[in-house]
């Protein structure tokens, strides 16, 4: 290490000891931390900037901190004892700002916030008022301080909470324990609990909170793989009712049971909207016709997520040339940048290891163009992934599935210069490349046959999974520096299709407008109504998104006598030529206003 980098390094040493942060001229890392809950000290901490002289810090109980609220002013050290104390239960907002040495220069801090730990317990959840809650819930709190244990009260009968009568009293829990489990409960119920906390001397008695229950109307775990209990048998779909949906997988299991918002199963949609009847619907009757303002409930409310198509993948009449060259034809594709490092050293610059590729296909082929920029180029190790190549991945299937490359999941690996085609689970039948350098790197065009990679042509309207790598060798030897990758997040990512990126085979010519996610009713009497999400967005959802749906926004369906539910993608009064793609749904249930 050379004496100048030496020198460096033990002055931002020193710099960390004393609370200084390195280049950063704001202040940072506040303690108590941002969105704490639990202080009970007034002591506020930070680090500060890299050019503070002084501090100013401000103190208030709104996030907008004005003047008035200026509680240390010209503060030496980046350390502040409010003297004033704090209120047990009440959340501060503070700020610290950084004065230069010039007494100007003046370096105004971010906002951060902490709530002071509460004499009784706080912090219920499910909130105080929910009415959104299953059926059987796990109650949660925050301890008061100088707690030593905690009393449970739990009811349907407010006053017998309220009044701590020995029917509601659920015991002691001990300190560490501030959760309670008070089984399975009635659907469409409002419940009420509180907490005392056992201190030294005697008890805090706490707030009576409440929380309304459910009404499920289906949460998916019912079904199970024997057939009269599989939820296609249920939820009918387009085998069926000549639609483009299909519920449920085609193998068991047939609930999806990874991506679930509550229990242990969801259901998964899949929508196909490319051909007639342009629209994809799963129905479910119930025998006989359910009553949904029963308990009070006034509201559906379901649980969606979707699965998001990172790019679309359009169609060509003229294929490009395989040979390396960037054609006019390309620029029909998007461009997708490979910068992720997932194994080894990040590159020292986008000059050093970065890329980008894009994806066009016909009837017939699949073809791929990666951008490389390397400023090193080298083939000279004893295995192709080991020198500067591309990895290209196609899980024609969209499985989603692995560790493990089986079936039509298949990674082929391009060594640059190198004409062999490397890889595993391969079919090179057909499969024809081309490589060219550029002034910042290198350029593969390839094109992979449908029938190479599936087995079928093209899979028109569907999904398909999809990852490009990039490995850098920049020192000669047997080893690779550096891995990115477009979709993937570490290196073992190769093997599992499930962290691959989702491309959408889109119809030639379409042009269509966004699928929107809907809900039918049906009454006894045959009146029907549907109500549909303003949102096209929500198919494409990564987390569940909770959609309630007043019942009276159903307009002219009795709703205390409901024979049909459906949910749909797709305009079914006036359906166009739209896109595939995959929803899942869960805890379908009725609420409380």
């Amino acid at each position: 290490m050379g004496e100048r980098r030496r020198n460096v390094v033990i002055v931002a040493l020193l710099l960390s000891v004393c609370g200084v942060s390195w280049g950063q001229k704001k202040a940072s890392n506040p303690n108590p931390a941002d969105g704490a809950a639990d202080v009970v000290m007034p002591l506020l901490r930070w680090t500060a900037g890299s050019t503070a002289l002084f501090h100013n810090v401000y103190l208030g109980k709104t996030r907008e901190l004005k003047a008035e609220h200026l509680v240390g002013a010209r503060v030496v050290t980046p350390m502040f004892y409010y003297a004033a104390g704090l209120e047990p239960g009440v959340t501060y907002y503070w700020r610290a700002d950084e004065i230069e040495a010039d007494n100007v220069t003046i370096h105004t801090g971010d906002v951060w916030s902490f709530t002071v730990q509460a004499l009784t317990a706080y912090r219920p959840d499910p909130a105080d008022g929910a009415t959104i809650v299953p059926p059987a819930p796990v109650l949660k709190w925050l301890a008061g301080q100088g707690a030593i244990q905690h009393r449970v009260y739990f009811s349907s009968n407010r006053d017998a909470v309220a009044q701590a009568a020995a029917g509601a009293d659920k015991g002691l829990l001990p300190l560490a324990t501030a959760t309670f489990t008070p089984g399975n409960l009635d659907g469409a119920t409002t419940y009420y609990w509180r907490v005392d906390e056992i201190v030294s001397g005697g008890v805090r008695a706490g707030a009576v909170w409440s929380f309304s229950t459910w009404m499920t109307v289906d949460d998916f775990e019912s079904y199970t793989d024997v057939e009269g209990k599989r939820i296609y048998e249920t939820w009918i779909d387009g085998w069926t009712n000549n639609t483009g949906s299909m519920v449920g997988y085609e193998q068991a299991p047939f609930a999806e049971q990874k991506i679930i918002h509550g229990g242990k199963q969801a259901m998964p949609l899949d929508y196909n909207n490319t051909k007639a009847p342009f629209y994809s619907e799963a129905e479910r009757t119930f025998s006989p016709a359910q009553d949904w303002t029963a308990g009070g409930t006034d509201s559906l409310v379901l649980y969606v997520q979707g699965r998001g198509v990172d790019f679309e993948i359009p169609h060509v009449s003229t294929p490009p040339v395989i040979d390396g060259q960037m054609e006019a034809i390309w620029s029909k594709a998007s461009v997708q940048p490979i910068l992720t490092t997932i194994a080894g050293t990040p590159p020292t610059g986008p000059a050093d290891a970065s890329g980008q590729f894009r994806v066009l296909y016909d009837e017939t082929n699949l073809y791929v163009l990666v951008d490389v920029n390397d400023d090193q180029f080298r083939n000279d190790s004893s295995a192709t992934y080991l020198d500067d190549s591309v990895e290209f991945y196609v899980d024609a299937d969209n499985t989603k599935k692995g560790p493990g490359l089986t079936g039509n999941a298949r990674q082929y690996t391009f060594g640059w210069t190198d004409p062999v085609i490397a890889g595993t689970n391969t079919n090179t039948t057909g499969v024809q490349h081309a490589q060219v350098n550029t002034p910042t790197g290198w350029r593969i065009e390839i094109k992979f046959p449908w029938q190479s990679l599936m087995g079928t042509g093209a899979p028109v309207g569907k999904l398909i999974g999809i990852d490009c790598f990039y490995n850098d060798d920049d020192d000669g030897a047997d080893t690779r520096e550096t891995q990115i990758a477009w979709h993937s997040l570490v290196g073992n990512d190769w093997q599992t299709p499930a962290s691959w990126g989702t491309a959408l085979v889109v119809p030639p010519g379409a042009t269509s407008p966004a699928d929107y996610l809907y809900v039918a009713l049906q009454d006894a009497t045959n009146r029907s109504a549907v109500v549909t999400h303003p949102d096209p967005g929500i198919l494409k959802a990564t987390k569940w998104v909770e959609w309630k749906i007043p019942l009276s926004s159903f307009s002219g369906v009795n709703p205390a006598r409901i024979k049909k539910m459906s949910l749909g993608v797709g305009d079914k009064a006036k359906p166009v030529t739209g896109r595939t793609g995959r929803v899942f749904i869960d805890d379908i249930c009725l609420v409380k206003p």
